[in-house]
């Protein structure tokens, strides 16, 4: 199977990319900076600025975790895996679409880019299949900038995990082809809940391309599971930062995680035909 991937220069990001070159061809990547198509306006400056000051600020223990995380990659996989690479400003810039055309791959795959548009979308699907990785169970949580922090942030342990789906123009709302709970024991820092997130992410993704290769993939449709709540980065502040440091210093546990099973039986049961046994 040849893939082209969008992705973005982190270091979790080459690290996924370097994990699925394991299990199929990558024909090329391209790396988005992920660059607004417009200018922001001054609303969106200002709350930009006042979120880095939230960071450095109430979400500092947040940052830190998160930064040791990628520089823990960083080490791991210095580099992506050797093929073409094309660097872009935005991913939906016309070089992609050439891209798409040049290549004709089997999948793309999505991870860490910005919002694909319509046309970007609707090109591809002409040529190809999209897959994306949400990390987060949809659709139960959905949206950014960081479900893991957003569960933390609302008690929501059992609901810490990561999903594979095929992309739509939705936040997120794409048929899931795979679901599953982060396996965690409730004794993890935070460091390494973020890792185990992020290896748990990169080890679905990579068991979901083998089972398309297999063709051994059904996807269903997020309306048949049930709702959920979709976050949005607007909406993280210094208020949520300081309620996810607290549940998690006070309220991650063992004995809450392993509350997550009967916490989300209802909902798992639902989702039995599409979860991967591990």
């Amino acid at each position: 199977m040849r893939a082209l991937v969008l992705t973005n220069s982190n270091p979790n990001q080459v690290a996924l990319v370097n994990r699925l070159s394991d299990v199929c061809e990558i024909a090329a990547i391209v790396v988005s900076r992920n660059r607004p198509r417009r200018k922001p306006g001054f609303g969106a400056r200002l709350r930009a600025g006042w979120l880095r000051v939230a960071e450095a600020t109430q979400g500092k223990d947040l940052r830190g975790a998160w930064k040791s995380m990628q520089d823990r990659y960083s080490t791991q996989f210095p580099s992506f895996p050797a093929t073409r690479m094309l660097h872009v400003s935005n991913v939906n810039d016309s070089e992609v679409l050439s891209e798409i055309d040049r290549l004709n791959p089997d999948l793309l795959i999505v991870s860490g880019t910005n919002l694909l548009g319509k046309k970007l979308i609707a090109h591809a699907q002409k040529k190809t299949r999209i897959l994306n990785l949400h990390t987060g169970i949809s659709p139960y949580v959905k949206g950014g900038p960081n479900c893991t922090n957003w569960c933390l942030a609302k008690g929501w342990f059992h609901l810490i995990g990561n999903t594979i789906m095929w992309l739509d123009a939705g936040i997120d709302t794409g048929h899931i082809v795979a679901t599953e709970q982060t396996p965690l024991t409730g004794t993890e820092s935070l460091n390494e809940l973020h890792v185990a997130v992020m290896d748990h992410a990169h080890d679905l993704y990579r068991r979901a391309v083998q089972a398309l290769e297999a063709g051994d993939v059904k996807s269903t449709p997020q309306q048949e599971l049930g709702d959920g709540t979709t976050f949005f980065s607007h909406d993280w502040n210094a208020r949520q930062m300081k309620q996810a440091l607290f549940n998690f210093r006070h309220h991650y546990s063992k004995e809450a995680v392993n509350a997550r099973a009967s916490r989300l039986a209802s909902e798992m049961k639902r989702l039995v035909p599409l979860v991967f046994e591990r």
